[in-house]
């Protein structure tokens, strides 16, 4: 009986020790992810200049507010790529982050698809047939590409 119990007792830590581990894990795997995200939009803001300073000497500094390590900054036009490390050795978790400005201008997109006349929506979808705007966020132009989608 001894043995029994001294057996579930161990297996019991070990489920425990495993849990509290993969917990660990997910929480620096989230850490990263907010330090790159970070880095990203403020070498990003650096470069069309929101902030002063060069775009990755300030993305170094917010990841390092962050409890990171910046691994690598690229700044191609307004642009900014990034990667973080968070703790060292083994136990180490890296993250990316891309920010910049968004490829199409919100003039010619509806939530994110863009419409024109070389728009790959068809042309009866980006055509008005509301009535009018139903909503605040709806000004009757897009209500017909929403409701397609």
């Amino acid at each position: 009986m001894t043995v029994l119990v001294a057996a579930v007792l161990g297996i019991g830590v070990l489920v425990a020790s495993a849990a509290l581990a993969a917990a660990g894990h997910r929480t620096q795997v989230v850490r990263a992810g907010d330090a790159a995200d970070a880095a990203a939009t403020s070498a990003a803001a650096t470069s069309i200049g929101l902030l002063t300073g060069q775009p990755c000497d300030v993305a170094e500094r917010v990841a390092r507010a962050n409890g990171s390590a910046l691994a690598s900054c690229d700044l191609t036009a307004t642009t900014a790529r990034v990667r973080v490390v968070v703790g060292s050795g083994p136990f180490a978790v890296g993250a990316s982050a891309v920010a910049g400005p968004a490829d199409c201008q919100p003039e010619h997109c509806v939530y994110g698809v863009p419409v024109g006349h070389r728009s790959p929506m068809s042309r009866a979808t980006r055509t008005r047939s509301c009535p009018g705007p139903t909503s605040t966020t709806d000004q009757g132009d897009t209500c017909q590409a929403r409701r397609s989608s």
